[in-house]
C-alpha cells in the first residue's frame, strides 16, 4: 500500500528538482526546519505552562501550591503557581548552594507574604512533597493504569507515522542528491527532537490534571492532534495533483528492504517513548530523586528527600532526554549506513550536539511568553 507523506516530503522533493537554484533549495530546507521547530515550541510551551500554571489567587493553584511571582520580571498579577515549600523560611537557610530563583519574602509585601505562609500552613498536607502529585498517584486504580498504558501507546502512534515518513525522506534525499547539512539538521529534529517534545508534553498534561481515565484520554488525544500538524499543512497547502506526483516518485525510489529496516527501528523507538511516558507518570515522584534539581540540593544538605512540584518539569526534561539519548545511540549502532564504530560515534555525536543546541534554543519563546507576560 502506498504510504502518505506530509508537507516535509513535498518541500524536500521540490528542493531537489532539476533546475532549482541553490537559494531556493536552502529556503525550502529552512522552511521544513521551521515547521518542526514551531511544533516543538508549541509542545514545549505546553510543558512550561502545565508545570507552572498562571494564577491570580492562591486558590487558583493545585493542592500544595500557592500563587507566587513569575520567573521573569517578578509579576504577581498574574503570577505563577509554585510549591508551598518555598514559603518556609527555613528552606532558604540551607539552600544557598542552589537557591530558588525567586526570593518570595523580598517579592511580596510583608503582610502578603505572611498571608501566603498562613495559606500554605493550612492547606499543605505534605510539606516535603508535591501534594497534588501524591493525591493523584494515590487515586490511580487498576483501570487507570490500563487506560494510561493504552493512551501512552495511542498518543505515540502519530509520532511513529512521522518517523516512517522521515525514514522515507532519508532514502529519497540520498537518491536525489539532496543530502546535506540543512537536511541532516531537519532530519535529526524530526527523528529525535519532535518525539521528545511530544512525550514531554503528553506527560506534563497528564501530571497536571486529575488521574482519571477521562483526563488521560482527552490529554493524549490533544497532544496526538498537535503532533499531526505537518500532515494537515500538506492537505491545506499542497494540491492533490502535486501530492500524487510526489507519491509516485517516492514509490519508485523506495524498495522493500528500506521499508523493513525503517519499520523495525521506528517501532522500537515508539515502544521506548510509550514506556517512557508511562514510567514518567506512574513513578514521577521517585524520578525526582534522580532528575530533580531541588531534590538533590536538599538531600546533599541534610539527607532528606524533598520533592517540590517544580521538579516535575526537571523530570520531564532530563528523564526524557536520557531516554532520547539511549534511543539515538541504539539507532546509530544499528544504522546500516554506519559501517565502522567511528561512523557510529560521529552519528551519535552529531545527534547529541544538535539536540543539545535545540534544547537551549527551543524553550525560550515559551519561557518568554509564559514567565515574562
Amino acid at each position: 500500500a502506498r504510504r502518505a507523506h506530509g508537507i516535509h516530503m513535498a518541500l524536500l522533493f521540490s528542493a531537489t528538482e532539476d533546475g532549482v537554484s541553490l537559494g531556493k533549495r536552502r529556503r525550502l530546507f529552512l522552511l521544513s526546519i521551521m515547521i518542526t521547530v514551531f511544533q516543538s515550541i508549541v509542545l514545549q510551551t505546553i510543558v512550561t505552562e502545565s508545570s507552572y500554571p498562571r494564577c491570580m489567587e492562591d486558590e487558583d493553584c493545585r493542592a500544595g501550591e500557592f500563587c507566587g511571582s513569575t520567573l521573569l520580571f517578578g509579576r504577581t498579577s498574574p503570577g505563577m503557581c509554585d510549591d508551598c515549600m518555598w514559603t518556609d523560611e527555613g528552606i532558604w537557610n540551607y539552600s544557598e548552594e542552589h537557591p530558588h530563583p525567586l526570593d518570595y519574602a523580598a517579592t511580596f509585601d510583608n503582610q502578603i507574604y505572611v498571608d501566603k505562609q498562613a495559606y500554605c500552613n493550612a492547606t499543605d498536607k505534605f510539606p516535603d512533597r508535591c501534594d497534588h502529585l501524591v493525591h493523584n498517584q494515590d487515586l490511580l486504580s487498576g483501570a487507570g493504569y490500563f487506560v494510561l498504558l493504552f493512551v501512552a501507546v495511542v498518543t505515540l502512534i502519530p509520532v511513529v507515522q512521522d518517523l516512517d515518513q522521515a525514514s522515507d525522506e532519508r532514502v529519497v534525499m540520498d537518491a536525489r542528491g539532496g543530502y546535506g547539512p540543512l537536511y541532516y539538521f531537519s532530519h535529526v529534529l524530526r527523528v529525535y527532537g519532535l518525539p521528545f517534545y511530544v512525550t514531554a508534553a503528553s506527560a506534563s498534561l497528564i501530571l497536571s490534571n486529575p488521574f482519571t481515565s477521562q483526563e488521560f484520554l482527552l490529554n493524549g488525544l490533544a497532544i496526538g492532534f498537535a503532533s499531526c500538524i505537518d500532515d494537515m499543512l500538506s492537505f491545506f497547502f499542497v494540491t492533490k495533483e502535486r501530492r500524487e506526483r510526489v507519491e509516485e516518485v517516492v514509490e519508485r525510489l523506495l524498495d522493500e528492504q528500506d521499508r523493513v529496516r525503517g519499520w523495525k527501528r521506528n517501532r522500537l523507538h515508539g515502544v521506548t517513548l510509550s514506556l517512557t511516558l508511562f514510567v514518567t507518570v506512574v513513578f514521577c515522584e521517585d524520578l525526582m530523586k534522580y532528575f530533580g534539581g531541588s531534590s538533590h540540593t536538599f538531600h546533599r544538605v541534610d539527607g532528606v528527600w524533598r520533592t517540590p512540584c517544580g521538579d516535575i518539569n526537571s523530570v520531564l526534561i532530563f528523564f526524557q532526554g536520557v531516554a532520547t539519548g539511549i534511543v539515538a545511540l541504539v539507532r546509530a549502532v544499528f544504522n546500516e549506513r554506519n559501517i565502522t564504530w567511528r561512523d557510529v560515534a560521529e552519528d551519535f555525536g552529531m545527534v547529541f550536539a544538535i539536540g543539545f543546541f535545540a534544547q537551549f534554543l527551543i524553550p525560550w519563546p515559551g519561557y518568554l511568553l509564559h514567565f515574562g507576560n
